[in-house]
Parts: structure tokens; sequence; C-alpha cells
């Protein structure tokens, strides 16, 4: 290939992405503020289901650099049998997630600055705009910047979980998804999206099948099936707290009437 061609579309590639990445940034508390009711889980869920959506949040993203970096070492070709369609969703997904990372962990330090040059998809906006390019080789460069993020979103679970005195049953739960999705992953021979819809859809009890015929609509199925457990569960938690204190109210109401009536009879003692 060309080396002026190639040069072209790493310049090429290099200027989409940090033009996006700056209108994002840009943009970052303006759309936090105007979408504040959807954007603040306090608004719908109650705190101590918040604290662990927090802990499940670090994970998954360690999750999805694991993902993108098995991703890059089996090339889509040992486990993976898509269409085009799904190599186009793959490299859109990796944009969109370089630059939510990217976003997240700029604060202006050259630490931030470096990570999110490494981070870079050149691979998938080359892809999109020309094509198969040798571009692909830049993910040999990125994968230190992924397992380092990984490192670095696991010590602010960790930090997370301490911090808020919180359980680590949420790890081991984790972990049980983590590792049946990759044994579903070899074992079924199916690609990522595939193995995640067979074990989301297990684990809430909802079947081991694959809903969604298109790209699109497994992830709505992936978006509704785990929607319906974190709310059923967040529903259940509200319902208990609810009954919880209507009963200690009751009871609270009775002491306070028990207590009227003794500092009554103290007074009328007093009287006499």
């Amino acid at each position: 290939m060309d080396i002026v061609y190639i040069v072209f579309q790493i310049i090429v590639s290099l200027f989409i992405f940090g033009i996006i990445f700056i209108m994002g940034y840009a943009l970052k508390d303006s759309i936090t503020h105007k979408m504040n009711f959807f954007l603040n889980p306090l608004e719908y869920l109650p705190e101590e289901e918040i604290k662990s959506l927090k802990q499940v949040y670090y994970l998954i993203l360690i999750l999805i650099l694991f993902v993108s970096i098995v991703n890059f070492f089996f090339d889509n070709d040992i486990i993976m049998h898509n269409s085009p369609e799904f190599y186009v969703f793959n490299s859109v997904i990796d944009i969109i997630f370089s630059l939510y990372i990217g976003i997240s962990i700029y604060d202006g330090s050259k630490k931030s600055k470096i990570l999110i040059v490494f981070l870079i998809p050149l691979a998938s906006i080359a892809f999109l705009l020309f094509g198969e390019s040798v571009i692909e080789y830049w993910d040999f460069i990125r994968i230190p910047a992924l397992l380092y993020l990984m490192k670095m979103f696991y010590d602010k679970f960790r930090t997370f979980t301490t911090t808020h005195n919180l359980e680590k049953s949420i790890f081991l739960l984790f972990a049980i998804i983590f590792i049946t999705f990759i044994i579903t992953l070899f074992v079924e021979n199916e690609d990522p999206l595939n193995a995640l819809v067979m074990v989301s859809n297990a684990f809430t009890s909802n079947g081991y099948s694959i809903t969604g015929e298109s790209v699109v609509g497994k992830i709505i199925s992936i978006f509704l099936v785990w929607s319906g457990y974190i709310i059923s569960g967040a529903a259940t938690a509200t319902l208990s707290a609810a009954i919880l204190i209507t009963h200690f109210n009751r009871k609270l109401s009775r002491y306070d009437e028990k207590f009227e009536s003794l500092e009554n009879l103290i007074k009328e003692l007093k009287d006499d």
C-alpha cells in the first residue's frame, strides 16, 4: 500500500477523532445539565441501588476493555463469523467507547493526554472511511493503554467499595457472568455479541437463546433484559422499604401514644 495513502488515512482519522473529542468534551457539561433527570439516577433509583450500580459500572468498563483486547488478537476469524454489518457495528462501538473513556478521564494532565493519544481508534475510523488498512496494527500500541485502564478502573472499584463499606459479592456475580461469557464464546462458537445475549438471557432466567436477528435487535434485547433486571431489583427494594417504614411508623405511633399517656399520668400524680 502506498505510504502516502497510509499517512493520509492516519491524518484524516486523527483529525476526525480530534474534532469529535473536542465537541464531546465541550458539550459534556451542557448535556449533563439538560438531561439531569435521566443522567441522575437519584431521581428514580434508591441510593443503595445506585451504589451497587456504580460498582457494576467500573466492572463493565473493565469487561469492555478486556473484550477490546481479545477482539484484536482473534481478529474476528477464530471465534467470529459475522456479516459486514457486525464489523461496522464493532468499529462504531470502538469509536464511541474510546471517546467516552477519553472524555471521562481527561483532566488536563499530561498523563490523561498520553492515555487519550493511545486510545485513539485509528483502525476503526480508517475501516469506516477507507475499508481495509494497515492502520489496524495501531491496536498493538493501544493494548498497553487498555491494560493500564483496566487496572485503573479496578482500583477505582476497590476504593469505591471500601469507602462506602459495600460488600464485594457484586464482584463474585460479575466474575460468574464474565467467566460464563468467555466459555460461551468458545464452546458455542459464537461472536461476543451473541455470547453476551445468551449469557444475559440465562442469568436473568429468560432462557439461553439468541434474541434478535440484527445487531441492533440484539443490542435492544440486552438493554431490555438488564434494564428489567435492574428496575425489578430496585422496585423490590423500594417495596420492601415502604412496607418496613409503614410497619415501624405504626409502632412508633403506638409508642408516642403510650409516652403521651405516661406523661399525663405523671402530671396528674404531681398535681395530687
